[in-house]
């Protein structure tokens, strides 16, 4: 039974209760008036509960609407005449709006509207494409206080570091202080100024592996404004193969490879002990003929590393391989110690001669990293010299150039002028030595080609928002299957790629979350609604003023209408009416009985 029948019931009998105690009382004057009084304040009781609705007439255009939208003011709201719509059916519940759960149905049913006014940030690029051909008039909301751009790498190995970039933007006058926490340990900060934007990086190596939750927190003062968070997955550095050509096995050969061998590299070490004769060790992987480099060989390993003077002693024929393999997808390090090249393939690099440093030690770092090693001792005199198609990967703190690298084909090729890292390992420096060769070990590696990929929009999907999955297979042709939990999605087939599929979702549950594809589990998270409101709302804001800067906004003539409007009897009028009755039947059994 209907909440309103039981209270209809309840009032029913409470008025006969009252009508039955008035008409037996001894007392008959002002029996007419008490009986009057009586039905009147419970009939007011009774509607103060139950809401009496009445249809009024209103003035609007017949062929537009007003779309209220998410971060519209409240005064902006009430200034705003008419009847006024909305997508989202939380707001249009507290601020009197027609809810619309479907605007392209709502369009295609009100063939009449040819203008459209948007109040607020505006809509996604999804519910813009509805409106194409439409007059729009957009009364955007005041731009956000926030981070309004932010991006960060959804996975990660453990030879790699995590990147966080963005742009805060700061509309109050206050500086505000802007944070990265990741498992309890303040990383890094920045402080922006009062009315300005700023951009910025923060770079960490996560040391954990599996999947984390950081933080980006900003704070005013002592007021924290936000905390938004930064989900990632760290996994396994895939297990890689390296092949050393050496010309002699000198120290910084012999540590290199214990230390591959340790951290469970496969390896294969050849050494030429005289010509055309050479030692061969194999180290975590079977035996193979290494006797003479071919093309086939090359292709069982995603590293090979060779010193110039091996490079240039080995025959042209395996040179070409060696160039062959890496425009395939090989690595190629090479290790320098002329200030001239011996070979076409170590000459691509200039060379640059420089005096030592006075207290012969080098203070390295890893460049476009925050990395900083040890400083080594060393006396350096040859460097690299930097090219607008190359990659500076280490430097000294001066900017000279160490260790470059350049694109070949779909491989890599690095050069080094550095010559004795294994003092690290007798310094006792073991991280920095870890540090040094599996950056570069993971920046020259064969790339490997990715069975499926999954990718999720929007970048920031919320619980109970429209969510997409965009899932790209190495074998097209065969249907995916796709689920969530024990919840089958229908995936549909991209028809100018077929090996990619989407299928679209609505999210339940905030957090981390697993998809089902194939029998195979893929990680992903979903987010708060509050979480990253100020990038979210930019976001929407940007879509909508290029949607207006690209649609052709032509003015339609518009008719005017009256409009039939459904509006709730302000309760007060009950409220009052009951007051009155009560008093009266208090005043007039209190004071008027005694007279």
């Amino acid at each position: 039974m209907e909440f309103k029948y039981i209270v209809l019931i309840l009032s029913m009998l409470l008025m006969v209760f009252m009508l039955y105690k008035e008409i037996n009382k001894t007392k008959k004057a002002r029996l007419f008036w008490r009986i009057l009084a009586s039905i009147l304040a419970v009939s007011c009781f009774a509607l103060l509960v139950i809401p009496i609705k009445y249809n009024s007439s209103l003035k609007q255009n017949a062929n537009e609407i007003t779309l209220i939208t998410e971060g519209t003011h409240p005064d902006t709201l009430a200034r705003v005449s008419g009847t006024k719509y909305a997508l989202d059916s939380s707001g249009s519940k507290s601020n009197k709006l027609i809810f619309i759960p479907d605007l392209s149905y709502f369009l295609a049913t009100h063939k009449d509207v040819r203008k459209v006014n948007i109040y607020g940030n505006g809509l996604p690029d999804e519910e813009l494409e509805n409106l194409i051909g439409y007059e729009l008039n957009f009364h955007p909301s005041e731009i956000p206080t926030g981070i309004i751009s932010a991006n960060w790498q959804a996975e990660i190995k453990t030879t790699e570091q995590l990147t966080v970039q963005g742009i805060y933007q700061n509309r109050s006058k206050k500086n505000v202080k802007l944070l990265l926490k990741g498992l309890g340990t303040s990383i890094d900060s920045i402080s922006v100024d009062g009315k300005s934007n700023k951009s910025f990086s923060f770079k960490t190596r996560p040391k954990q592996t599996g999947k984390a939750i950081y933080q980006l927190i900003s704070f005013q003062g002592q007021d924290t404004l936000a905390k938004e968070p930064v989900p990632f997955a760290v996994g396994e550095q895939t297990p890689m193969k390296i092949l050393i050509l050496a010309s002699f096995p000198d120290f910084e050969y012999k540590f290199l490879k214990k230390w591959l061998y340790d951290n469970q590299y496969s390896l294969a070490f050849r050494s030429q002990i005289s010509k055309n004769k050479y030692s061969s060790d194999f180290l975590n992987m079977d035996k193979l003929n290494l006797n003479q480099i071919n093309g086939s060989s090359l292709r069982k390993f995603d590293v090979l590393i060779i010193d110039e003077e091996e490079l240039a002693a080995i025959t042209p024929v395996e040179r070409a391989a060696i160039d062959n393999a890496v425009n395939t997808g090989l690595g190629l390090f090479i290790r320098i110690s002329n200030s001239k090249p011996l070979t076409p393939l170590s000459g691509r690099f200039g060379r640059v001669e420089s005096p030592a440093a006075k207290d012969k030690q080098l203070n390295l770092a890893i460049k476009n990293e925050q990395y900083k090693f040890s400083k080594l001792p060393l006396e350096q005199t040859l460097y690299l010299k930097p090219s607008q198609n190359d990659q500076a990967l280490v430097a000294d703190a001066s900017g000279k150039i160490l260790v470059n690298s350049t694109i070949k084909g779909s491989g890599k090729i690095l050069i080094s002028s550095l010559s004795t890292t294994f003092n690290w390992l007798l310094a006792g420096k073991i991280n920095d030595y870890t540090t040094y060769w599996s950056d570069i070990l993971s920046k020259a590696a064969r790339k490997k080609i990715e069975v499926q990929t999954l990718k999720i929009v929007p970048q920031f999907a919320s619980v109970n928002k429209q969510a997409r999955f965009i899932v790209d297979l190495s074998t097209p042709g065969k249907i995916p299957t796709l689920k969530i939990e024990e919840t089958k999605l229908a995936p549909r087939q991209n028809i100018e790629l077929p090996f990619e599929w989407d299928a679209t979702f609505w999210p339940t549950r905030a957090g981390w979350n697993n998809l089902s594809i194939n029998q195979s589990n893929e990680s992903f998270f979903i987010y708060e609604k509050e979480d990253w409101l100020a990038l979210k709302n930019q976001q929407t804001l940007n879509s909508t003023l290029n949607f207006l800067d690209k649609s052709n906004n032509k003015e339609a003539k518009t008719t005017t209408t009256a409009i039939i409007v459904q509006e709730n009897l302000s309760p007060w009028w009950f409220f009052m009416g009951f007051l009155i009755a009560s008093a009266y039947l208090w005043f007039e059994s209190r004071i008027m009985d005694r007279k």
